[in-house]
């Protein structure tokens, strides 16, 4: 059973939200600040030895449980820092906003980009519960993503009860609060419940927060301990919410029942006499060693800095506590990096650049410091050399940390490596963070430049099914692939294998995100094989007509009409055929100067031309062979001109978006807005246009 509710633990997401500029509140220089590290974590603590020893010895013992049980990966693709106030007041300034005021709350956890973040208050009658809960949420952001926010809080709520005696472990023990709570209340009703996000006021008023959290660990409780059944359906209802499906859909479908109905089960679960929990035995040995050491000035103010810029609520004030470390010591290497991040948001790329080069200078054995000052000249279309050697020394340095692994996967992508080096980052990255989008398509790129095409698609289908939109871009990729194989596959003289790819091609393209344009770019690509094998065969059947061996012409013409009954071939062979059975009649030309236009080597040079993507100059190319051949032979080419024009406004379409997202994952919102409303102008109405737009009201949005 323990493996049961541990496996469905799953990640925290924090809303995201702008808010007002608000002064700092520094710390005293006079504060005392300690950092202490056990086996597994980092704490930074205003409340002493004795406190932090307590809630390090309850947390190292919650992660030997839960080592011992289940078969999670406990080590984080980022660090996780413990932040440990001595109390309310003086965790006030550092606490999360609602609605512009510090969140009543013991404690929080934060899923950051480069780091977890845990904070809690130590004098709150239930720190060791706080503790728990907050941990919970940093085991599940390691191991599954997402999750409906009832959920999420409910289970964590679940382990507050967590408690080791001896070698006995007691998990789900009833919450005599919530009880309590539940059983003098109405309860909310389940589709309120279940539509409930981290901007409702249901989850952040502090009197009507509480009803929120006792009625998530009911019912968590319920479908985890109560029944067995609705413990199964469970499991499918997440599966279909990872799976993008709606949560209410996901609630019919999986539960089989209507949001009433379950209430009704949940009220009788709640009257038992005696609710049940999950009893075992675990061997728990835990260090209970800790290294202490005092905090400098600049270090308590960086950490703290460093905690208010990774909320997701924006605080402003946290360039302050950069600035006033860099005061108090200028060579605090990771205050200055701090202090480049922050000049980037505002696009001050000179003092950026500056601030990166003195940080890099003051700690070059920091990995922190050098991933941000590679990500830098990454972003900024710096030399790629100089680049890839200062992320893959914080590599070096740093093998543990995800982001370093992205950003240097993502610099060679974009640089247009192609080598193993590039796909071994990739491939470290996206295993250390599968459910990271960015390092995702990145991998997918690079296996598909080494044509690597099946491991491209199970990245796609495994790690991109989370967004749509994403995932039918990636497949468009997947198939400009495929078709510039078929296209070298034809150079090398080998259609059949051309034609194989181009079957690949087919079976996914209605998958990718404008269906009809790639289905068209495929059907082009393989009307352009059928051409090049039936204008070889045009090409033999006329040297054969040269030395009059007509019966063998003849036979190879009808081969070609075989392949290809219209288009310029079609023409030119009926055109040799009627002359082989009409000898009497006269020709438009003389037979010896009687030609395909265009020839197989036109079709090859246009080919090369397509898949070296000079599309300009192919376009050239054909309106100039347009101007050479007579009247019946114009509809081919002007065809074959208005798809290439097609292929060039929608590959232009595809890298200007992609480099839209690469600004919005970059935090570059400004440049992404830019590039976007360009864009639309040029859009007519559709799907390009909807994608488009829905990912400029993103980028509008985390700009404010």
């Amino acid at each position: 059973m323990i493996r049961i509710v541990t496996s469905l633990v799953i990640a925290l997401a924090l809303l995201s939200s702008p808010l007002p500029a608000a002064e700092a509140s520094l710390p005293k220089p006079s504060q005392s600040w300690i950092e202490v590290r056990t086996a597994n974590f980092r704490f930074f603590s205003s409340a002493g030895r004795t406190a932090t020893r307590r809630v390090a010895v309850d947390l190292e013992e919650l992660r030997a449980v839960l080592a011992e049980l289940t078969d999670y990966d406990l080590q984080s693709p980022v660090p996780t820092f413990i932040y440990v106030f001595k109390s309310d007041r003086s965790f006030l300034p550092y606490k999360t906003l609602y609605q512009g005021r510090p969140a009543a709350v013991s404690g929080y956890f934060i899923a950051g980009d480069d780091a977890n973040y845990i904070a809690i208050n130590a004098d709150a009658p239930d720190a060791s519960a706080v503790i728990y809960h907050e941990y919970v949420h940093y085991v599940a952001n390691n191991n599954m993503w997402y999750l409906p926010v009832w959920f999420s809080e409910g289970l964590a709520e679940f382990y507050e009860s967590f408690e080791v005696s001896g070698n006995n472990v007691y998990i789900g023990r009833p919450v005599l609060r919530h009880l309590r709570l539940l059983r003098g209340t109405t309860p909310i009703p389940l589709d309120q419940l279940f539509a409930v996000d981290r901007d409702s006021e249901l989850y952040n008023e502090a009197d009507r927060k509480g009803g929120f959290y006792a009625q998530s660990w009911a019912l968590v409780h319920y479908l985890l301990l109560g029944n067995e059944d609705r413990r199964q359906q469970l499991g499918l209802y997440l599966e279909m919410v990872r799976n993008g499906v709606s949560e209410n859909e996901a609630f019919a479908d999986a539960f089989s029942t209507e949001y009433d109905a379950l209430a009704t089960e949940l009220r009788a679960h709640l009257r038992s006499l005696q609710l049940p929990w999950i009893e075992t035995k675990a061997e728990i040995d835990i260090d209970k060693n800790l290294e202490i050491r005092t905090m400098s000035y600049a270090d308590v103010l960086y950490r703290l800095g460093d905690l208010l810029g990774n909320q997701h609520l924006s605080r402003p004030e946290r360039r302050a506590y950069f600035e006033a470390a860099a005061e108090a010591d200028p060579s605090h290497g990771a205050s200055l990096s701090s202090l480049a991040v922050e000049a980037e948001r505002m696009a001050d790329w000179e003092t950026a650049h500056a601030l990166h080069k003195r940080a890099s200078a003051a700690s070059p054995g920091d990995p922190l410091v050098l991933y941000r000052w590679g990500t830098y000249l990454s972003c900024r279309g710096g030399n790629h050399e100089r680049t890839a050697e200062i992320l893959t020394r914080s590599a070096e340095l740093d093998p543990s940390f995800a982001p370093v692994w992205a950003s240097l996967a993502n610099s060679y992508a974009d640089a247009g490596v192609t080598s193993e080096a590039a796909v071994e980052a990739a491939r470290i990255a996206h295993s250390m963070r599968p459910s990271d989008i960015s390092a995702a398509r990145d991998l997918v790129r690079l296996y598909l430049r080494l044509d690597r095409r099946q491991e491209a698609v199970s990245v796609i289908e495994d790690s991109l099914r989370s967004d749509r939109r994403i995932q039918a871009q990636a497949w468009v990729l997947v198939i400009q692939q495929d078709l510039l194989q078929a296209r070298e596959l034809l150079q090398d003289q080998r259609p059949t294998e051309a034609m194989k790819r181009l079957d690949l091609a087919e079976q996914i393209v209605d998958r990718s995100m404008n269906p009809e344009v790639a289905r068209q770019n495929i059907e082009w690509t393989r009307r352009s094989i059928v051409d090049h094998q039936a204008a070889a065969l045009f090409d033999r059947a006329q040297e054969l007509y040269s030395v009059d061996d007509l019966d063998a012409a003849r036979d190879l013409l009808e081969q070609a009409l075989a392949l290809s009954e219209d288009g310029l071939v079609a023409s030119s062979s009926r055109q040799l055929l009627d002359i082989i059975d009409h000898p009497e009649r006269p020709t438009v030309a003389p037979v010896s100067t009687f030609s395909l236009s265009p020839t197989p080597s036109e079709i090859e040079e246009l080919n090369q031309l397509i898949v070296s993507r000079e599309f300009n100059t192919a376009l050239e190319y054909l309106e100039g062979m347009r101007n050479r051949v007579g009247n019946e032979r114009q509809e081919w080419l002007d065809n074959r001109i208005r798809q290439i024009r097609r292929t060039v406004d929608y590959n232009r379409y595809v890298d200007e978006y992609n480099g839209a997202i690469d600004y919005f994952n970059q935090k570059q919102y400004g440049e992404a807005v830019k590039v976007l409303e360009a864009l639309l102008k040029t859009l007519p109405e559709g799907r390009e246009s909807e994608s488009a737009r829905a990912l400029l009201n993103d980028a509008l949005e985390a700009q404010k």
